[in-house]
């Protein structure tokens, strides 16, 4: 929504979300300006141009012998998501973020467009304008941090502090982050990467996440506390080692 580098707030990131959302004020208007063809690549600075890989280089085997995610990816289908999420003006005007129901796998409680964000596939401002628009043809509407516009704040706060912040990725050296003697149990942390913990809704989220490669915001917040908060074990030696398993 906004350039990190550009938020002022007397050289400091703002560290809670209503202070983020006072300084950054409206997000710009999307380019809507759309290209038959995409630009020239400019100067690569003498770096090969490498081929699109093929999926076996990947590490896929036989597809037709693999669980296909109920999920597409790419530009076409975020914009189908988008638009169909948005034509509910009534689920989108009531939208709490706490009041999601996680357990909802053959209609998410939820847009699902996280991962179209994350990989470039959906603008975030060209979602949250729309989501402006469905808000003016209604009465009424929640409000941030509840609301369904308040999500796309939330992320861009977190990019924002993370931006300013030295050391954001990690414990060590970083001023706002709460200093815990973590212990790195390998055994704890298989199980729950894998799904073998024993507790059925942690198990299910985390075969979920294997095989669609997206879960629920309350489901993240639950498999989350049940590691860092239940095992002790660190988050950042869980990122580290979950990077090819996802």
């Amino acid at each position: 929504l906004f350039s990190s580098a550009n938020l002022k707030n007397g050289g400091r990131p703002p560290l809670t979300y209503q202070s983020f959302v006072a300084t950054a004020g409206e997000p710009p208007k999307p380019v809507m300006e759309k290209y038959s063809e995409l630009p020239p690549i400019g100067d690569t600075g003498g770096y090969e141009l490498l081929p699109v890989p093929k999926l076996e280089e990947l590490g896929y085997g036989d597809l037709s012998q693999e669980y296909i995610p109920p999920f597409r990816g790419g530009e076409t289908e975020a914009l189908k998501r988008m638009r169909e999420s948005l034509q509910d003006k009534e689920w989108v005007a009531k939208f709490e973020k706490p009041k999601g129901d996680p357990s909802a796998f053959l209609k998410p409680a939820t847009t699902v467009l996280s991962p179209y964000l994350k990989f470039g596939c959906l603008s975030a401002r060209y979602f949250y304008h729309c989501i402006q628009d469905v808000y003016r043809s209604t009465k009424t509407h929640t409000k941030p941090p509840v609301s369904l516009a308040g999500q796309l704040l939330w992320r861009d706060f977190f990019y924002t502090v993370s931006f300013g912040t030295p050391n954001f990725h990690q414990m060590e050296g970083n001023k706002i982050c709460k200093q815990i003697p973590w212990r790195e149990n390998g055994e704890l942390f298989v199980a729950w990467r894998d799904g073998r913990t024993g507790y059925p809704w942690i198990d299910a989220i985390m075969i979920q996440l294997r095989k669609w490669g997206w879960m629920h915001h309350l489901a993240r917040h639950s498999v989350a506390c049940f590691l860092t908060r239940g095992d002790l074990v660190c988050m950042i030696y869980t990122i580290a080692r979950c990077i090819l398993f996802v």
